[in-house]
């Protein structure tokens, strides 16, 4: 367990727009910031962070919390290890006991397969020091160029030529070897082996044996798979070996390097794409950090993603022909229908990112990078133009595919520049051009994407109607929450019912204890779940006579819990301070009585509306005369009850 006073550390301590904006490009808006949501695909922004409140809510798919739900959310992982991370980044000490081997295998499986991982890069690297390592390992890295700093920073390693190293370093610090498996580090060969079993050691070995090793990160910079590159001249050894599909890898949605170029991607609003690990080192190495490797795979949607959180310029470095620039095209048309800014560079016929980095100074590198880059579609139309200079059959082909890729771009503002660079460059107007255009994006705007195929064939024939409980009193139920929480400590002016000629009594109390009272003598209980738990939590706290704020909530483990505080409590537009222009804007606090009575009049008033609601139902089949009788009775005493909130509700409002 971790003691209140550390967690209360680390709130207090961790500062919610550092610990989003390590993942988000995040924009100041006023007393907010504001970015890409990245639980959402989203091109306009509605991420709000607010620093005041220690909060996030995103506005469109409504996600919302306290800094440590984010990291839990993003990260996937449970509440102590999202303090632990916390921790770790502000270099929070957390005093408790050490874990065990057995403690360790009651984490849940994605954060025991983190830990598997972590415990191989270190292996990994300090195999890279051995007396082997250095006479192969570290000797191949340094001929490549990589400096000790670049090869600490990438946490590169060595995995030594016994089939079996790696194992027996885990199992010697206790880790368990159905871990090593699941986490793509250990090959099982025992093809029989029933699910879930504990593996044959005698049937496993390691992956990456006698190879160099490039540890895969995530955003945070935790390892989550391995790259493993031979040394040997044999052409029947695969060159590369990487991480097969686990809980923590899918390639598909990881960008090589990202952890350590999204600052300098932000801070540059451009990223540069290439393929390989190597690419990446030496690119880095020579100041141009950001830069990512989508690691041979064809650009995907989620990468894509990743990217567009921090900046919408991405240019390709790319040493490919005109059939590799076919086969690479719907990634680049993910890009363009992404809103992204795509941009080509091609490298000298001889080179690769790697050597070409190597080859030049890091002035004239960056000078290089920035001067010649084009537009995909221009370099596409460049490109595939010679082929189709002198052949009309191919010349119509080559306006279908330049078209094709013009219509996936969202902004008509774009696909104009583009029409009129093409129709320049095709020497062809622009007319037949836009006609086309047309064409294709009535026929085909959706099918760069799989969730357009998908969208598609999962259509239903006619949309369901969402049902609805027009007596669900469940906006009420927040709003008296709301209340109770930003306002419960304080105290305020009451007026009583008059009796006779006398005048109405005034009395002042706290709003806590007007509020629970109110509910507690009429014994309504909360329909809504998380606000039940809310204010029985609330009112046992109370009752010890502690002290107890929204923050208190917002702070809470259970994410339902904050994530509907966070919900209560953030505000999309923020009002300015008007008083010193001396204009006065009245606020809830200026009505504070008001806004009291409204909440838990409202309430009320909703709780009898469903119960004369329900009454009228079983007032047309009644069981007797007499039970007839006792529901006209008590319906005729919850009108009174409604028109006296009636007209309480007038007065108030």
């Amino acid at each position: 367990m971790i003691p209140r006073e550390t967690i209360d550390r680390i709130f207090t301590t961790a500062r919610i727009e550092e610990v989003v904006g390590d993942f988000v490009n995040l924009k100041k808006r006023g007393v907010n910031y504001l970015g890409l949501c990245p639980f959402h695909n989203e091109k306009t922004p509605s991420f709000t962070v607010s620093p005041a409140k220690g909060i996030y809510k995103c506005f469109g798919c409504a996600r919302g919390g306290n800094v440590v739900n984010f990291v839990m959310e993003h990260e996937q992982l449970d509440y102590v290890n999202a303090l632990k991370y916390l921790a770790k980044k502000y270099k929070i000490e957390i005093v408790e006991e050490e874990r065990t081997p057995e403690q360790q295998e009651q984490d849940n499986e994605r954060e025991s397969l983190m830990v598997v991982c972590s415990f191989a890069q270190k292996f990994f690297t300090e195999q890279l020091q051995t007396d082997t390592g250095k006479a192969i390992g570290l000797s191949y890295l340094e001929e490549r160029g990589f400096s000790q700093k670049t090869i600490e920073d990438f946490q590169l390693g060595y995995s030594p030529e016994s089939s079996k190293a790696l194992m027996t370093a885990a199992s010697q610090a206790g880790y368990k070897l159905k871990y090593l498996v699941n986490a793509g580090l250990v090959r099982n060969s025992d093809e029989n082996a029933p699910p879930g079993s504990e593996p044959n050691p005698e049937k496993c070995f390691d992956r990456f044996i006698g190879r160099v090793i490039f540890p895969v990160h995530n955003v945070s910079g935790r390892v989550i798979a391995f790259g493993g590159r031979t040394l040997r001249k044999d052409k029947n050894v695969a060159k590369y070996v990487n991480s097969p599909e686990t809980l923590l890898y899918h390639k598909s949605n990881v960008l090589y390097g990202l952890n350590l170029a999204r600052k300098a991607i932000t801070a540059e609003d451009i990223c540069y794409l290439v393929e390989g690990y190597a690419d990446v080192i030496s690119l880095h190495q020579s100041g141009i950090e950001n830069v990512v490797a989508s690691s041979g795979t064809s650009l995907t949607i989620e990468q894509i993603r990743l990217i567009r959180r921090y900046t919408p310029n991405l240019t390709i470095l790319y040493d490919g022909d005109a059939a590799g620039v076919k086969a690479s095209e719907r990634g680049f048309n993910l890009a363009l229908k992404e809103g992204m800014n795509v941009k080509i560079l091609t490298l000298p016929a001889e080179d690769d990112p790697d050597t070409f980095a190597r080859k030049h100074s890091p002035e004239e590198l960056k000078n290089y990078l920035q001067t010649k880059a084009v537009d995909f579609i221009v370099f596409k139309t460049r490109l595939l133009k010679e082929d189709a200079m002198n052949d009309p059959i191919k010349k119509a082909g080559l306006i279908k595919e330049i078209v094709s890729t013009i219509a996936v771009i969202p902004e008509r503002i774009t696909r104009s520049v583009y029409v009129k660079e093409c129709s320049r460059l095709m020497d062809l107007e622009e007319d037949v051009l836009w006609s086309e255009l047309r064409t294709i994006r009535q026929k085909t705007l959706n099918d760069f994407s799989d969730e357009g195929i998908r969208a598609k064939a999962a259509k239903p024939a006619m949309a369901q109607p969402v049902a609805y409980d027009v007596f669900s009193a469940e906006p009420q139920e927040k709003e008296v929450i709301r209340v109770l929480l930003k306002f419960g400590n304080e105290e305020t002016t009451f007026v009583g019912e008059a009796e006779g000629d006398e005048p109405p009594p005034k009395f002042t109390m706290k709003i806590a204890d007007f509020i629970i009272e109110s509910l507690r003598e009429d014994n309504f209980t909360l329909e809504n779940s998380v606000c039940r738990k809310i204010f029985e939590e609330y009112c046992i706290v109370y009752d010890k006579g502690e002290p107890i704020t929204e923050e208190y909530f917002l702070r809470h483990e259970d994410p339902e819990i904050s994530g509907m505080i966070t919900t209560l409590s953030a505000e999309p537009y923020h009002m300015s301070d008007w008083s010193r222009r001396s204009i006065g804007i009245k606020t809830e606090r200026d009505h504070l009585t008001e806004t009291v009575e409204k909440a838990v009049y409202q309430l009320k008033s909703r709780k009898i509306e469903k119960m004369i609601h329900d009454l009228q139902e079983n007032l047309k089949h009644p069981s007797t005369d007499e039970e007839l009788g006792l529901m006209i009775e008590h319906k005729r005493k919850l009108d009174t009850a409604k028109r006296m909130f009636k007209i309480k509700l007038g007065r108030v409002i």
